[in-house]
């Protein structure tokens, strides 16, 4: 069984894989190396290879990404077999662990404005604000904020740190997010 420090851990190379450019490539020259940052565009230079990175660690850098997935993929189907060869759970016990981990969710992230306010500054969840929720213009700061400020029927982010309902609302939106970057 895995150690809560190794489950966290866990927890935070997906979500950097999640998060991270993807389709990565090499320059002709071998010297830059290319990933494309959001869905549907072109790729850009992200970072530039000096002379002394020899091929092995070129190939590293280059297939690191995919390398992850996979290995992130085998993992799943490990687990997923491990779940499927153990015998039944007590539907009551599991409830209570759901209840219980809710519970823990909702006391972990005592500060969801703050949250709310760096979603707002990620890329994908710009992306996810375009695709979904038809949001025109990203670029701008503010009219993020004054668009999903709108999407949450809050006057400020500040109420989802003080109204219940509006808390409630962030924590669907923000799994719908979850949901919808998962599939992009």
């Amino acid at each position: 069984m895995a150690s809560e420090a190794d489950a966290k851990r866990l927890t935070k190379i997906r979500t950097r894989y999640e998060e991270a450019s993807t389709d990565w490539s090499i320059s002709a020259n071998e010297k830059e190396l290319f990933a494309v940052l959001a869905p549907k565009t072109a790729p850009v230079a992200i970072a530039e290879m000096t002379i002394d990175c020899g091929y092995v660690d070129r190939d590293f850098l280059l297939n690191a990404h995919s390398d992850i997935g996979f290995l992130l993929r085998l993992l799943k189907d490990a687990f997923a077999e491990i779940r499927r060869l153990k015998p039944p759970e007590d539907p009551q016990a599991v409830e209570r662990r759901s209840a219980g981990r809710k519970q823990q969710e909702m006391e972990a992230h005592k500060d969801y404005a703050a949250e709310c306010a760096m979603k707002c500054g990620d890329r994908l969840f710009r992306a996810f604000l375009v695709d979904r929720y038809q949001v025109p213009d990203v670029a701008d700061a503010e009219r993020i904020a004054v668009s999903v400020r709108n999407i949450l029927r809050v006057a400020s982010r500040g109420e989802l740190n003080t109204d219940p309902a509006a808390r409630a609302r962030w924590i669907d939106f923000r799994s719908a997010f979850e949901a919808w970057r998962t599939h992009v």
